[in-house]
């Protein structure tokens, strides 16, 4: 007898399809990956999921609230040495301390939130 097991839904499943969502609706070829995949990423962050969009050259990820946001600022140069950006979300509540956190990196932050059964994505802004 099989038993179906059902993983319940994380923030980062809600931001990260919600993402996908968004390139799908400009017709952009994004795909979600671990970061490892992409780039040779520090240990502590290789299983971290992305979403690369090739056209565009941009890398998402979306933070836990578990997930050190410092943990990004290599990821945050190798991906700029590419010429690549990276856009970092994380929920309203840790923008403050992301922005602390990533002082001076290459890349953007993004709030969001989730209201009536919807995330809602705040404007990019520069840590």
């Amino acid at each position: 007898m099989a038993v179906a097991v059902q993983e319940p839904i994380t923030s980062v499943d809600l931001v990260t399809e919600a993402v996908l969502s968004v390139y799908q609706a400009k017709v952009e070829n994004a795909t979600e990956m671990a970061l490892a995949e992409f780039i040779e990423a520090p240990r502590s962050v290789g299983a971290v999921r992305a979403v690369v969009a090739p056209r565009e050259r941009i890398v998402e990820i979306a933070l836990d609230d578990e997930s050190s946001p410092e943990t990004l600022m290599d990821v945050a140069w190798v991906l700029d040495d590419r010429a690549w950006k990276l856009n970092v979300l994380v929920g309203l509540s840790r923008l403050g301390e992301a922005h602390t956190a990533l002082r001076g990196a290459p890349l953007t932050l993004q709030g969001w939130w989730y209201e009536a059964d919807a995330v809602h994505f705040a404007g990019y802004e520069l840590p």
